[in-house]
């Protein structure tokens, strides 16, 4: 009985404190994602259209990519502009990334020039064209232009921000991580007195139980005769007594 309880007493214990530490958070798994380029991620349902999309760094291949499209010759690749091609449906999306704002409104101006001029010769033309913040987003062969206009407004703009001296949002930035991090750390200790709370109602209840079986049996074994019943000895409350029952007393 006595191994039985402790036995049941120390897994208790253990599920206890196993369940209440805090599980660690698994790395994230190492993908060939890794080695995609930043500017295939902004197109619109990146996974599905990545494996067919063309991602192009001089005008060259961006041309190879993009057959038949005039209006790509008043782009300028100086400063490290890149550019990606994705087809959706019948149509074709190009984003040409600049790497300031300066070329892209350069190259801006220039390209509205050149849809105006082409336009005028009755030569082919974007479906639709736009250019969001140093974007450069074309949609050719597209259906019609409202969906054209309608893929071009998935795709959103987004520059990584690098502070070359100290970040003037440091202190703010701590605050939040503090804060956070102090919500996560109370919520843990919760969860855990909880828990712990619960185990230990748990094990005095299973140990109460069993002690009380236990003197419960012994009371019922020293009390008890062979056939299991209570005899109680009544023999002393009796008004008279048979003097033939008694013992002479001794000489």
């Amino acid at each position: 009985m006595r191994r039985f309880l402790f036995a049941a007493i120390f897994t208790l214990i253990v599920a206890a404190f196993a369940v209440a530490q805090p599980q660690p958070a698994s790395p994230p798994p190492v993908t060939a994602e890794d080695d995609t380029p930043i500017l295939i991620k902004h197109l619109p349902n990146w996974e599905t259209v990545a494996k067919n999309a063309k991602y192009s760094v001089t005008l060259d291949d961006l041309k190879r990519n993009v057959a038949n499209q005039p209006i790509l010759d008043s782009i300028s690749f100086e400063g490290g502009t890149e550019a990606v091609a994705a087809n959706y449906g019948p149509g074709q999306l190009v984003i040409v990334e600049f790497s300031t704002p300066h070329f892209s409104v350069e190259n801006d101006q220039r390209i509205a020039a050149k849809i105006q001029e082409l336009k005028s010769q009755a030569q082919p033309v974007p479906t639709a064209y736009r250019r969001v913040g140093n974007y450069s987003v074309f949609v050719f062969n597209g259906s019609d232009e409202a969906s054209a206009n309608q893929l071009i407004d998935q795709v959103r703009y987004e520059k990584v921000v690098q502070w070359l001296g100290e970040d003037p949002y440091l202190y703010e930035k701590l605050q939040r991580y503090f804060a956070e991090t102090s919500a996560g750390v109370l919520i843990n200790v919760l969860k855990g007195s909880g828990l712990s709370l619960l185990a230990c109602l748990a094990i005095g209840g299973l140990v109460g139980f069993l002690l009380f079986r236990q003197r419960r049996a012994r009371s019922a074994a020293f009390y008890s005769d062979a056939g299991g019943s209570v005899r109680l000895n009544l023999d002393e409350l009796t008004k008279t007594t048979d003097p033939a029952r008694l013992l002479d007393s001794p000489k």
